[in-house]
């Protein structure tokens, strides 16, 4: 979210888990086997931890709802006195958290306590320069508002202060028009973290629960979450000690800073950023999970153990990100759609796919989906390098395709 957006081989601590398939052996399909995997996130490793400034990457691989599922992990989870990467290292999971938010808000959709017709003003009076904005317009990005976590005011607030709080008042005080902050307005489809601090707080003020306690109880519960964690400030320890360090190593000039020679965020670069408070990223980015449990809600999110047919057929609905108009599918001319926190997308060497990475200021958390193949790969990395350098995801469509060919096999009939 952040808003977009010395180590040899041999030293790579590499590991990989095989669950859920009748024995140990390394062999998944015919002609595919967990080394081939394996080999992928450790290229990665080797070719990426200097351009990306990571330590260590963890991924995940599900080949059908009730597996086979394949763990993979390499490297160290810092680059002083790291331990290797394993399936307890957790990792901020950025923007991923928007989709939690979405279904939160249709959860309380379906018991009756609002509707996505309902508008800011509705809810949140105090605003009253958005007041017409839909909680819809919110969820899938057409609101216009202008998006907090890129005004140049709360970069600076990130070098200088990383331990400072923020309640969602004070990150919408960011982006909300007044004497002291002017951003611009926007139209069509416009992707601003500013639209689901609101939608966490419409949640909040609905049930009367915090949003802390609205995610447990009516999402990390039902899809079974075991490694899932929010806290609207800082991490306790306990949390901490699990976390692999997160390094901000990216360059680029921020969306309210044109023409800039040096983003305002460069004194940061090279910063492990895991023990800052994250109480910045709220509803719009906020948790922390592991990319077997991310695996684990996307699946159960589409399995319907969270959400009723209704709402989520409602859910996954989406706008082009060209057009910000709705569109029933992603096509070679029109690849990308928004839903009420899920992409959609269309790659050629893919196809169409569900798809999401999830960033901070020193974390990278992705997953690629496809419902019509039963396959679904998850990774995460421990930095946030310019948009250029990142090749998390083509990293995690080298795994889909593996994992595609090897579902194809499983799939198949034995002869005789």
């Amino acid at each position: 979210m952040r808003a977009r957006r010395a180590r040899t081989i041999a030293s790579l601590a590499i590991s990989a888990v095989l669950a859920g398939w009748g024995g140990t052996a390394l062999a998944v399909s015919v002609n595919v086997s967990v080394n081939d995997f394996q080999k992928v996130v450790e290229d990665y490793l080797a070719e990426r931890k200097h351009p990306e400034h990571i330590t260590g990457v963890a991924a995940f691989v599900s080949l059908g709802g009730q597996g086979p599922n394949i763990e993979l992990f390499a490297g160290e989870t810092s680059e002083r006195n790291g331990v290797p990467v394993s399936g307890d290292t957790l990792f901020q999971i950025g923007s991923n958290t928007k989709a939690f938010t979405g279904a939160l808000v249709l959860a309380l959709e379906a018991d009756g306590r609002l509707n996505l017709d309902q508008t800011v003003g509705d809810w949140l009076p105090e605003y009253p320069a958005w007041k017409d904005v839909t909680i819809r317009r919110l969820l899938n990005m057409t609101s216009g508002l202008p998006t907090y976590s890129e005004n140049p005011v709360l970069s600076r607030l990130w070098v200088e202060f990383p331990d400072r709080h923020y309640t969602p008042e004070d990150l919408i005080a960011f982006a909300y028009p007044s004497p002291e902050v002017s951003l611009p307005p926007n139209s069509g489809y416009f992707y601003s973290n500013t639209n689901y601090i609101l939608a966490g707080m419409i949640a909040e003020r609905a049930s009367g629960k915090s949003y802390k306690e609205l995610l447990e109880e009516k999402l990390f519960m039902p899809a079974k979450l075991r490694e899932t964690y929010y806290e609207p400030v800082a991490y306790p320890p306990a949390i901490l000690e699990r976390m692999a360090s997160g390094y901000f190593n990216n360059p680029d000039c921020g969306l309210y800073e044109p023409g800039c020679r040096e983003s305002t965020l460069a004194p940061m670069i090279g910063r492990d950023v895991r023990d800052a408070d994250v109480s910045w990223a709220g509803a719009a980015g906020g948790i922390v999970s592991t990319p077997r449990d991310l695996a684990r809600w996307i699946r159960a999110l589409f399995a319907g153990k969270v959400l009723p047919p209704e709402q989520l057929e409602e859910f996954l609905t989406f706008v082009s990100t060209k057009t910000g108009k709705p569109i029933a599918k992603v096509t070679a001319d029109d690849p990308r759609g928004f839903s009420l926190g899920l992409v959609r997308v269309m790659k050629p060497e893919v196809g169409a796919l569900w798809f999401y990475e999830g960033e901070t200021l020193g974390y990278r958390t992705a997953f690629l989906f496809s419902p019509e193949d039963d396959v679904l790969v998850a990774a995460a990395a421990n930095s946030q390098p310019s948009a250029a350098a990142d090749q998390l995801v083509p990293m995690l469509a080298k795994l889909f395709l593996l994992a595609k060919e090897a579902r194809g096999e499983l799939a198949r009939p034995s002869p005789g």
